[in-house]
């Protein structure tokens, strides 16, 4: 199943269809659909797609370059000793006509060495752009060498024409996967414990319920997510120990990068912010700061795991995976998560429309180069002589004109009422914002409104869930 991914791939496209040769980097987490899109933009006998095998010395590595070689331009296999012995055989291949080729995993096919990106570096100079109808891309998932080595490579930085990190895919997408059999209240259910991440949203069968493919592919001997933290761990990290160290802290709590190293007892120096960096880029956690959605004030950072299936994970997976493991019956799920689940929903909401904050600000009219700030707003509780009670906003938008868009989120079974009004008011209070500011105030329903709340005219805008999957 191929779903969306219409802006991604119409830069893939125009690539493959310019005058000019054309250098292109795509990474991305693991399961995000990377190899997916490439394959879905190929077209003709020009393509050229090469995979790499996983934790395989070089010498197989070129064998089954050459293999994928000789059955894609089905022409008798040659022999190469080596990657350069290999690239020249490609060489003769991209010396004339239109074509696209790909090096999926290109950290697998590097054996996670400098070498290849330096030999790959000297045939794109002297070889392959030569042919200004070659286009060439070097994928891989999100890690330290595809971090340094490609992505921010000194080597190929002046060479790469364009850029591509792939992220999951938004909810008026991922509603694709459900295929009309599920409502948008359990979509958004789903989306808040997978994620849009497509091989996740894959394994959902949309003619059953929230509820019966949760116990099915979580809280079943075998179920597909049962092992899925190892797998995605070891395939994407060399050192596991520490990034799960530092998820599983996160997923008890969110905080400021130095608490989290006296947590772990980590310097909170280069070395966590290496660890860090590469998990914000695979998407696994997000830093905010009131400092960029304010442009002043407190410039306090704080780390919040930002992947759905993780946070679910450790809340209701992790503790109980020897059970888990041994179970083969229906209904562990419900028995295991009870009535915690509705909390957990109205804290992963916030997450649900911070991820779709375009749909959102789209249908309330704002336009994203009117947006100067935007992200979670949070003041820090202080006992001093004044005293502050502290701030949490769901999602604060800065508009240029001094606006500010106050949107609180909120999801819920039960229809969601007037005392939400007080709530927001008492936080636009603490805001303590100059005169001049206008306040928007903005609530996302996921559920009912009740009508004295839509009566009450308090909100600039009240959406539902189809403002984001729209």
């Amino acid at each position: 199943m191929f779903y969306g991914r219409e802006y991604e791939l119409g830069t893939i496209k125009h690539a493959i269809a310019s005058n000019r040769a054309e250098l292109g980097i795509v990474y991305g987490r693991r399961r995000v659909g990377k190899s997916a899109l490439l394959l879905q933009a190929r077209r003709g006998r020009g393509s050229l797609f090469f995979e790499a095998l996983e934790r395989a010395s070089q010498k197989r590595q070129v064998e089954h370059f050459m293999l994928q070689l000789s059955k894609q331009t089905r022409t008798p296999q040659s022999v190469a000793r080596n990657w350069q012995e290999a690239f020249d055989v490609l060489s003769f291949h991209l010396a004339k006509g239109r074509h696209y080729v790909v090096f999926d995993e290109f950290p697998w096919m590097a054996s996670n060495r400098t070498e290849l990106v330096s030999l790959l570096k000297y045939y794109w100079d002297n070889r392959w752009k030569q042919n200004a109808a070659v286009t060439l891309v070097l994928c891989g998932s999100v890690a330290a060498f595809m971090l340094k080595h490609i992505v921010h490579s000194r080597a190929l930085h002046n060479r790469k024409t364009f850029e591509i990190k792939l992220d999951p895919v938004p909810a008026n997408e991922a509603k694709l996967f459900f295929k009309g059999y599920r409502s948008e209240f359990e979509m958004a259910r789903f989306l808040m414990v997978f994620g849009g991440i497509p091989k996740y949203l894959e394994q959902v069968d949309p003619r059953r319920t929230f509820t019966e493919n949760v116990d099915r592919l979580c809280f079943q001997k075998n179920g597909f997510f049962v092992t899925e933290f190892e797998t995605v761990f070891k395939e994407q990290f060399k050192v596991t120990k520490t990034y799960e160290r530092i998820i599983k802290s996160l997923a008890g709590a969110s905080c400021p990068k130095e608490e989290l190293g006296r947590r772990l007892s980590l310097p909170s120096g280069g070395g966590l912010t290496g660890y860090l960096d590469t998990l914000e880029r695979a998407d696994f956690i997000r830093t905010f700061t009131p400092h960029s959605v304010l442009g002043g004030g407190e410039k306090t950072r704080r780390l919040v795991l930002w992947d759905e299936w993780l946070r679910f994970y450790f809340t209701y997976m992790e503790p109980h995976l020897r059970i888990i493991e041994l179970n083969t019956q229906p209904g562990l799920f419900e028995k295991l998560a009870g009535r915690s689940l509705d909390a957990f929903f109205g804290l992963a909401f916030e997450g649900f429309c911070m991820r779709n904050l375009p749909r959102i600000l789209a249908h309330v009219g704002v336009k994203l180069h009117e947006v100067m700030g935007f992200g979670p707003f949070f003041r820090q509780r202080r006992r001093t002589c004044n005293p502050d009670p502290g701030l949490q906003v769901d999602i604060l938008v800065r508009r240029r004109g001094q606006v500010l868009m106050l949107i609180e989120c909120k999801f819920s079974t039960r229809p969601i009422g007037a005392s939400v009004r007080a709530e927001v008011e008492r936080k636009v209070r603490l805001l303590r914002l100059p005169r001049h500011y206008t306040v928007e105030r903005v609530l996302i329903a996921g559920g009912e409104v009740s009508p004295a709340l839509e009566r009450d005219e308090y909100f600039h805008h009240i959406l539902g869930l189809d403002a984001v999957f729209s």
